[in-house]
């Protein structure tokens, strides 16, 4: 039991007073657990979001030629049909490319003969026979399979439309009746067509970056290489072999039986190890003789012809030494 003295308070001066509360501090109050709960109100309707816009590829910025810029307006439209300009032409089919051609670009019948798939001969029947759409009858008569077919139209479009992309000024000119006789089985979007080329010109610059090899026939120096090349020996050897300033990248291409793409970055490599070189241009004839002078105008439309002076006279050697003080100065 507890004594009676513990149950009084410890000062008997005054009455016992009960000790006050100590005050909450404000974070508890305005905590979330102690406050007062607020009245619910209506829900908030839901905002749609609206679908992210989609993201613009690199590839797809603006058209660098108006080739280009023609070429895509046509591919938005859905076009069908072939547009011409002075150094190439596109196939389109729905708004996809199908084929592309151009006068430096290697050819479809190019790469079959020359790879020794398709004669010459046999080549040319078919193309009387089907009147320039010779794929179906190549195909019926066991000539070539589906995919070298289909590997010779690709290697030929990218050729044709490595120039026809670039082509920058001159008319052009869309048909849409005409119809090509070589169509990818799998068609190309623009957008990869550019990307394909784009890809190829970045390639080109790597190697070598100047473009004079395009246009000039390439000549062998003769020079041992300065650096290292991809290109193999037998390929080198051919390409210099042929080399001989006269003939430039597709004539080699040509005659080597080789895309023009391929031939190029062959001799951009071998420029850069200082194998090749740009040829001399081609000669031009001399211009025709000047017609001879025709009449004198009247004298009074020639300037004055040189005098004599005396120049014993003071005068005249006066004025002589001021004009060459004059043109002195």
């Amino acid at each position: 039991m507890w004594s009676a003295d513990t149950l009084t308070p410890a000062s008997t001066t005054g009455p016992y007073r009960v000790p006050p509360m100590p005050t909450v501090p404000p974070l508890l109050v305005a905590s979330p657990q102690l406050a007062a709960p607020a009245p619910q109100s209506a829900p908030r309707p839901r905002r749609t979001q609206a679908a992210p816009l989609p993201r613009r590829r690199r590839s797809a910025c603006a058209p660098a030629t108006t080739f280009e810029a023609a070429l895509t307006d046509l591919a938005t439209d859905g076009a069908t049909g072939v547009l011409h300009g002075p150094d190439g032409a596109v196939h389109l089919a729905a708004g996809l490319v199908v084929h592309a051609e151009s006068p430096r670009g290697a050819s479809v019948g190019h790469l079959l003969t020359a790879a020794g798939r398709v004669t010459v001969r046999a080549w040319e029947e078919s193309m009387a026979l089907t009147g320039g759409h010779p794929a179906d009858h190549l195909l019926a008569a066991g000539l070539v399979g589906h995919g070298e077919l289909e590997l010779a139209r690709l290697a030929a479009t990218l050729d044709g439309a490595h120039d026809a992309l670039a082509q920058h000024g001159g008319e052009l000119r869309f048909d849409s009746a005409a119809r090509t006789g070589f169509r990818l089985a799998r068609p190309l979007s623009v957008l990869e067509l550019r990307g394909a080329v784009g890809r190829r010109r970045a390639l080109l610059d790597a190697c070598w970056p100047s473009a004079e090899l395009d246009s000039v026939p390439p000549v062998a120096t003769g020079a041992a290489p300065v650096r290292r090349t991809a290109v193999p020996r037998h390929r080198r050897q051919a390409l210099l072999a042929a080399a001989d300033g006269t003939r430039t990248v597709p004539e080699l291409a040509r005659l080597l039986g080789r895309t023009t793409f391929g031939a190029l970055l062959d001799v951009r490599q071998l420029a850069a190890a200082g194998l090749l070189s740009a040829g001399r241009p081609a000669v031009l004839p001399d211009p025709p003789p000047a017609a001879g002078p025709g009449p004198a105008p009247p004298d009074v439309l020639l300037p004055p012809g040189p005098r004599s002076y005396d120049s014993s006279d003071p005068e005249v050697g006066l004025l002589l030494r001021l004009r060459a003080a004059l043109e002195a100065l």
